[in-house]
């Protein structure tokens, strides 16, 4: 296959990706403004997503790779920050002072690598763990589903793009740098998303087979009165 064409390939996949990521959490954050709720949503998954995110984004940045190629990182970032603000506030522990010391220190430690002040083979080291990060991060997500045994609360949509997104990226990357610590990383966030997204839509078709036989119930009992 012509090689002109492949990177061609790649560069529109890579755009695609990126302008899905735009919305990836966007549904979930309307969703928790409506409630003005932050419940069934776990604060330790979204700070693992940040960090994870985080990591991958700075090792990206600092290793001259082509921005084209993880764009959407920083993008979802925005997006979890503005979750994890309206979580902490609906929470009522948005004005705690462990919650400011936390926010200091991490975009401290940002702005260090950003500007390469701090080692960048910190990063390189830090890299290979950001697959259990993620990891951990979507499996809490999904015991977070299966506890509640509820899915009201997720946004299938998110995963769905998820999914797809990680997919693209497996591509992308292998055509861009063949990086292995990225793509092993997407790879896994692929299944696990996919894991999050099947879990979802289990619980959402059973809480949907339940409301059904609530409304045939509720049906039979006014016949019943009539």
């Amino acid at each position: 296959m012509d090689s002109n064409f492949v990177q061609l390939f790649a560069n529109s996949l890579s755009t695609i990706t990126i302008a899905s990521c735009l919305f990836l959490k966007v549904p979930q954050i309307m969703h928790i403004k409506k409630k003005q709720s932050g419940e069934g949503i776990y604060i330790q998954a979204m700070l693992m997503e940040i960090i994870g995110f985080s990591i991958v984004t700075l090792y990206n940045f600092t290793s001259k790779y082509s921005v084209m190629t993880y764009l959407e990182y920083p993008i979802i970032l925005m997006q979890v920050y503005i979750m994890l603000y309206y979580v902490l506030k609906f929470n009522g522990i948005i004005s705690k002072p462990f919650v400011s010391l936390g926010a200091l220190v991490y975009f401290a430690a940002v702005i260090g690598f950003g500007l390469e002040i701090l080692p960048k083979e910190m990063l390189s080291y830090s890299i290979p763990f950001c697959t259990p990060i993620n990891g951990f991060a979507k499996i809490t997500y999904m015991y977070g589903i299966i506890k509640s045994a509820n899915a009201n609360a997720v946004s299938t949509t998110t995963w769905i793009i998820s999914v797809l997104t990680n997919v693209a990226r497996l591509f992308t990357v292998y055509v861009d740098s063949a990086d292995v610590k990225l793509m092993i990383n997407f790879l896994v966030s692929t299944v696990l998303s996919f894991g999050v997204l099947s879990t979802a839509l289990y619980y959402k078709s059973g809480a949907s087979n339940v409301d059904t036989k609530k409304d045939i119930k509720k049906s039979n009992s006014h016949q019943h009165k009539d």
